[in-house]
């Protein structure tokens, strides 16, 4: 008997879930096609800002190399035509620039030098800039605030001293013969214990030097050398110790530009030191022309590297020779001086006129530094020194406007870096040959009872 297998139960069937609406992709496609846009239309402006820039580049390195070439063209071609560097040579008018030169006779000879490219056929010229005029950075000023004492809008008839100098011990060491005192501009370094009285005698004269550099119209703005506050001065008990500095023999006080320091003996500072010990004063030290010389060196440091030899040493005689008296500098009598000084270096005095034997114009703007000193030992020292007073004081005095206005824009385009020699010819010579300087100031001299007789030694003279 068989019977039926059963089977097992079939599950249930189960219901599909009804399938999702499809999406609409209308505004999906909108919003991509919108952001793809945004991007294109940014890297079209990005490549058009560089496609800007790189044109205006272009245009602004063309227009400097025309300015280049302009700029070349000159030096160029006046070293074809033997003419001087621009800024030395007479500008010729706009229509004759083409065809003006000047003769190898007329004009120094050109430091610029012109290249042949043998390689190539055509010429090629170009400028040595290793001989060319070398760019002068202008002078180190003191900090920018205003000047402690400006400088007076007019030459002052006098400058004194409000008060007498206060004097501070900075150190008092016998163990290592160091004595250091200071007064307001300047630090005393000593090799004996001089004490602060002594310091307040001869002070006197340094502060005073310092307030009439100042206060000239000249506007100089003394200023303690690189790193230090104080001037420093630099004071030997005995003259041997003076002369183991290397001090010229014979003088009385000097500054040394190598070290910024004035060197004196004492005993040119009307003082002398007794045992050792105690310090003595023998004489005032009110009328010491070398050592306001000397001083007027120290408040000129900075100049000093630009001025010429005659005008640093000129201007120096000018305030020796000034009136001092109590802490007062006094300026109105400085013919009168002038005539003193003259007479007690040997000028020769007839019928009221005094005569002196002055170094010619051209070779006095002509010496160097080297030639001036060498000449200290020999005779024509003195003629130097007193040929650079006269000069200095006809500028500062007699020439022009009597205001020594030339002076002041001469100096203050070396203040900008100006080459010292360009600005001596537009502003000292001011449009004048060197001759006619010369005859300018013989003239001016003539009128206040000054016979200067010019005397040419051989030596070099001035480029006009």
């Amino acid at each position: 008997m068989s019977y039926p297998i059963p089977q097992p139960p079939q599950p249930a069937a189960v219901s599909q879930p009804p399938p999702l609406p499809r999406p609409k992709r209308g505004p999906k496609i909108l919003r991509a096609c919108a952001v793809i846009g945004g991007w294109t239309v940014v890297a079209g402006l990005l490549a058009f800002s560089g496609a800007v820039a790189v044109t205006w580049l272009t245009q602004k390195e063309a227009r400097s190399a025309v300015v280049r070439g302009k700029t070349l063209e000159a030096p160029i071609a006046q070293a074809h035509s033997l003419k001087t560097l621009p800024g030395d040579e007479e500008k010729p008018e706009p229509e004759k620039a083409a065809s003006t030169t000047k003769t190898a006779k007329e004009a120094p000879k050109s430091k610029l030098v012109v290249a042949k490219n043998k390689k190539d056929s055509s010429t090629k010229e170009g400028i040595d800039l290793a001989k060319s005029k070398p760019v002068i950075p202008p002078l180190p000023t003191p900090p920018k605030e205003a000047p402690e004492v400006p400088a007076l809008a007019a030459w002052p008839r006098s400058v004194a001293l409000k008060n007498t100098p206060e004097v501070r011990i900075v150190t008092e060491d016998p163990s290592k013969d160091e004595y250091i005192y200071h007064t307001e501009h300047f630090e005393f370094c000593c090799d004996a214990p001089i004490g602060p009285d002594a310091v307040r005698h001869f002070a006197r004269v340094f502060e005073a030097t310092w307030m009439l550099n100042c206060q000239l119209p000249l506007d100089l703005r003394p200023a303690p050398e690189t790193m230090r506050k104080w001037f420093r001065a630099r004071i030997l008990s005995t003259d041997e110790a003076y002369l183991a500095t290397g001090a010229p023999v014979g003088s009385g006080g000097f500054y040394s530009r190598s070290d910024k320091t004035i060197y004196v003996p004492i005993s040119n500072l009307g003082m002398s030191v007794v045992a050792g010990k105690r310090v003595q004063v023998d004489r005032s030290v009110e009328s010491n022309e070398t050592l306001i010389h000397e001083i007027t060196h120290q408040m000129m440091s900075r100049w000093l590297p630009r001025m010429p030899v005659w005008y640093s040493e000129g201007a120096a005689e000018y305030t020796g020779i000034a009136d001092f008296v109590h802490g007062r500098f006094f300026l109105s009598g400085m013919e009168v001086r002038l005539k003193n000084a003259l007479r007690k270096r040997g000028a020769v005095v007839h019928d009221g006129k005094v005569a002196y034997p002055m170094i010619s114009i051209a070779e006095l703007l002509a010496i160097q530094h080297q030639e001036w000193g060498a000449a200290l030992a020999g005779e024509d020292a003195g003629q130097n020194y007193t040929s650079a007073l006269l000069l200095t004081y006809f500028l500062y005095h007699l020439d022009g406007d009597k205001k020594a206005s030339n002076v002041i824009a001469w100096l203050r385009d070396i203040e900008k870096g100006t080459p010292t020699d360009d600005a001596l010819r537009t502003h000292l010579l001011a449009g004048r040959k060197v001759a006619k300087l010369e005859s300018d100031l013989r003239e001016a001299y003539r009128k206040i009872g000054i016979e200067l007789v010019m005397q040419q030694r051989g030596g070099a003279v001035f480029e006009e």
